[in-house]
């Protein structure tokens, strides 16, 4: 049976990225990977999580990412020349990727890894499930089709009316949870992965990169290594 997976934030933690996709999860190119958004700032390594998404893709592996916050700061910071825009990015994060890259202005990061950014759907489906980066406007009548871009990369409110997506379930990153939390998120409709890879040891129950199988409901964790 192929198997399709879900993961959290990885925010520059890609040494942990790679042992959950290859020493936990076990990952072959008949998988399917959604990946859920902020691959950059705040941990150390953004380049090396941007570099391996796109080598596996080029590998054959079928990874799905989409848009992050994080990744839209950076973006439209650069698209609107705004200096206010850009300082935001800094103070949310964008230091660390500045220092993976070794370079001073984001308009120095390589012009593929900028287009691969530009170019992130901020939404994707399933038969079964709906996937965003933070989560979808259920106020409205038609929730898939008219949650503005800003509440995909930016809601934080958890209830979800499953009829409004046609029955299925919701998952998202953005918000940080404990892993108890997260376990208990995955008998609901509204399923949240993100555990805060990127704290490490520092905070309890946080500092892991996890990944949930869709169709068997079987979570997998791997803490940050670094």
């Amino acid at each position: 049976m192929k198997r399709t997976f879900a993961i959290g934030d990885i925010h520059g933690c890609v040494c942990t990225f790679r042992q959950l996709l290859f020493g936990v999860i076990r990952l072959v190119k008949s998988d399917t990977v959604y990946l859920l958004g902020d691959y950059i700032d705040r941990g150390p390594d953004s380049k090396g999580v941007i570099e391996a998404i796109i080598e596996l893709q080029q590998q054959g592996y079928n990874l799905k990412p989409i848009l992050g916050n994080h990744e839209d700061l950076l973006i439209t910071a650069l698209d609107s020349g705004d200096p206010d825009c850009y300082c935001n990015w800094l103070v949310n994060g964008g230091r660390a990727t500045l220092k993976s890259y070794g370079v001073d202005h984001g308009e120095d990061l390589p012009q593929e890894h900028l287009d691969f950014m530009r170019e992130l759907p901020a939404l994707r489906m399933t038969r079964g499930h709906v996937l965003v980066h933070a989560g979808l406007n259920f106020r409205l009548d038609d929730p898939l089709t008219a949650t503005s871009r800003s509440d995909m990369l930016w809601e934080r409110r958890v209830t979800v009316e499953s009829a409004k997506i046609g029955g299925r379930k919701l998952v998202t990153g953005h918000s940080i949870l404990e892993l108890d939390e997260i376990r208990e998120s995955l008998t609901r409709d509204h399923i949240r992965l993100d555990n805060g890879c990127w704290y490490g040891r520092n905070y309890p129950g946080c500092g892991n990169l996890v990944a949930l199988e869709l169709n068997s409901g079987e979570l997998f964790v791997q803490q940050q290594m670094g």
